[in-house]
């Protein structure tokens, strides 16, 4: 018998002596009964897998294997136990992620981003996508970076460090110190000196240039400034035994501080009032001081004031007082200070209370309230004075501004202070009813005098204010007469200048008149002598004609029609005579 098998296919052969074997086709075989217990033809099982896939076989003899794709497996069953095709884990990071990949040989890795990663189950163990720490300072801002081997840095900012978790243990965004221009810092600064090690210095202080006073032998290092440059400053050295090297320097203000990883600044702990859970230096009327109230790093170099209270102060005949002050004072000399206390605003109440107990302790309760006003005088705090100058500062002015004492001994000081008020008034007021009295009369009387005076004077302006008046009337009256007889003379001359041109106008036209009566007379004259010449060549008498026309011609002719010869009286009027 034939047996045939495809490339898909295989041949299970079972022997006679039992053992079995598998022929991959595409292969042929003829059965065999003396070799041959069975033959039959099998499909194979293909396993496939792609680039993002794995195929994880499990080995009849318990070995395990993982081919990572593109690849492909038949399965065998005398070889094969089982056969997985997996899809692979595909890891992804940007820029703010990371990549940390643990192998199977216990390392750990972490891989920045942007990157991918394809998990290996042959190769790692794990892989996570964690965020990356990211910090960034601006330009009033650093990084303190500690890392893990021990070493700390400071980055100035602007800056931005992404952190990695091997190698940085912690990072703290800290804001530059800032200072205005009456401000100071102290900055100590370990350092490492050129050459030999150092093996004892306890302090080396920056001395400023106008320090003249030097406990030990003063030399001149190189200290670096804010702004990156190197100064030469004299410095104040004691050596002790298995110190360490320190450097010690005051930064004044206007400026901006950034802290090196080997500097850090000196913290103050000074007496103060706690007000509202804060402490403050200058305090209000009746607080109490109490020690380690402020801490600070930043001094200000400008003058300041304390209110201070000293209480349990005892009178030479055991009156209990307290007395309330106000203090003035300016910082002057740091380094001064920081050699010669710790605790500046202590000292300072110190020697306030030492001075104003000292005052109180020679005079007697009344004796104290007669004097307290040299409790504003500077030269009663002789102990105050010294110990500000010991520690750099300047005391400027003090300010007595009162006294408290016991509830009985001032209710009996009070009744006291009543009946001395009391007797003093009415001892004042019987001085004043009298003084009042003698004043009245002298009032009176100038008041007299003062009436008089006023009378008089008014009586003298009425009188000059009358001639005033009488002038300003006369003048006023001259003033309108003048006026009129201006305004009649100018009327009188327009009235004459009128005439004259009237007159003026009818000369001309009489002028006028005659000549143009003289034309028509000599016009007619001669049209007469033509006349007359035309005549006389006719051969007239002209003696006859002239003396004819010459004969005089009645005014008036009267005619009556009737047929009969009647009587009449006529009467006529007689005619007016004739206007020139």
């Amino acid at each position: 018998r034939r047996f045939v098998s495809s490339q898909d296919e295989y041949l299970c052969v079972q022997f006679v002596d039992g053992h079995v074997e598998n022929l991959r086709g595409p292969r042929e075989l003829w059965f065999k009964w003396k070799e041959h217990e069975k033959i039959s033809v099998e499909r194979l099982q293909r396993h496939v897998a792609t680039e993002m896939q794995v195929i994880c076989i499990t080995y009849s003899n318990g070995r395990l294997a993982r081919l990572i794709g593109p690849a492909e497996v038949y399965y065998d069953p005398l070889v094969h136990q089982l056969i997985e095709v997996k899809a692979l884990k595909r890891y992804v990071a940007d820029e703010q992620h990371a990549l940390l990949v643990q192998t199977r040989d216990g390392k750990t890795e972490l891989v920045r981003g942007p990157v991918e990663l394809v998990f290996d189950p042959c190769q790692h163990e794990r892989v996570e996508v964690k965020p990356v720490e990211r910090f960034v300072a601006d330009q009033q801002q650093y990084l303190a970076v500690q890392y893990r081997d021990g070493r700390k840095e400071n980055i100035r900012g602007p800056t931005e460090l992404l952190v990695d978790p091997f190698v940085v243990e912690r990072v703290e965004v800290l804001q530059a110190v800032r200072l205005a221009a009456n401000e100071a810092l102290v900055v100590y600064r370990r350092v490492q000196a050129v050459g030999a090690p150092i093996l004892f210095t306890a302090k080396t202080e920056v001395l400023a240039p106008n320090c003249t006073s030097a406990k030990s032998e003063r030399t001149e290092v190189e200290v670096a400034t804010a702004e990156g440059g190197v100064d030469r400053a004299p410095l104040l050295s004691a050596e002790v035994e298995g110190a360490a090297h320190v450097e010690r320097r005051v930064v004044h203000g206007p400026a901006i501080i950034f802290l090196e990883c080997n500097e850090w600044l000196h913290e103050f702990s000074w007496h103060g009032s706690i007000k509202n859970g804060k402490g403050s230096k200058t305090g209000y009327s009746g607080d109490e001081k109490v020690p380690h109230a402020l801490n600070f790093n930043i001094l200000r170099c400008m003058p300041d004031q304390i209110y201070y209270s000293v209480r349990d102060v005892r009178s030479r005949d055991d009156a209990h007082l307290t007395v309330h002050l106000m203090l003035f004072y300016e910082l002057l000399e740091i380094e001064t200070m920081l050699d010669a206390t710790n605790d500046l605003i202590g000292d300072i109440l110190n020697a306030a209370s030492a001075d104003v107990m000292t005052f109180a302790a020679s005079q007697t309760y009344e004796g104290f309230l007669s004097k307290t006003a040299e409790l504003s005088r500077i030269d009663t705090f002789p102990i105050l004075s010294s110990r500000m100058a010991q520690t750099g500062t300047a005391l400027l002015k003090v300010v007595y501004r009162g006294y408290s004492t016991s509830a009985q001994l001032q209710q009996m000081h009070e009744e006291a202070i009543v009946r001395r008020t009391k007797l003093r008034l009415e001892s004042d007021a019987a001085k004043e009813e009298q003084e009042t009295r003698t004043m009245e009369l002298q009032c009176r009387e100038q008041r007299s005098a003062k009436e008089r005076e006023l009378e008089e004077k008014a009586t003298r302006h009425k009188l000059a204010m009358s001639a005033l008046s009488k002038e300003q009337e006369r003048k006023q009256s001259d003033e309108a007469h003048s006026l009129q007889l201006r305004h009649e003379a100018d009327k009188a001359a327009a009235l004459l200048a009128q005439d004259r041109d009237r007159h003026a106008e009818e000369l001309r036209h009489s002028a006028d008149r005659a000549a143009e009566e003289m034309k028509q007379l000599r016009e007619r004259l001669d049209v007469e002598m033509g006349r007359n010449n035309a005549i006389a060549k006719l051969e007239v008498d002209m003696t006859k004609y002239l003396t004819a026309f010459a004969e005089p011609r009645p005014d008036q002719h009267v005619r009556i029609d009737t047929e009969s010869s009647p009587n009449l009286h006529l009467s006529l009027p007689t005619p007016a005579p004739s206007r020139p």
